[in-house]
């Protein structure tokens, strides 16, 4: 989570915003970090971005399953 938003929430509203242009967003950035580059700008904010949009999805870890409690037996 950052802040009070999950990951999956703002990758969400990221891939919704991008939606509308229709171009691919990782392409889109890769030209704007080029351009900036070329400027001599800094880039280090696009990149982080970037590397945010390619990095998987973390999957949540199963939980254990619990079963059923094996029984004593007596003997008698």
């Amino acid at each position: 989570m950052i802040g009070k938003k999950k990951l999956s929430t703002i990758r969400k509203e990221i891939a919704k915003s991008w939606s509308a242009t229709g171009e691919d967003p990782i392409q889109h950035l890769e030209r704007q970090i080029a351009s900036a580059r070329r400027k001599g700008e800094r880039t280090e904010v696009m990149e982080g971005l970037k590397r945010f949009l390619e990095s998987p999805r973390k999957r949540k870890p199963r939980k254990p399953r619990v079963g059923t409690k094996k029984r004593k037996t007596l003997a008698k």
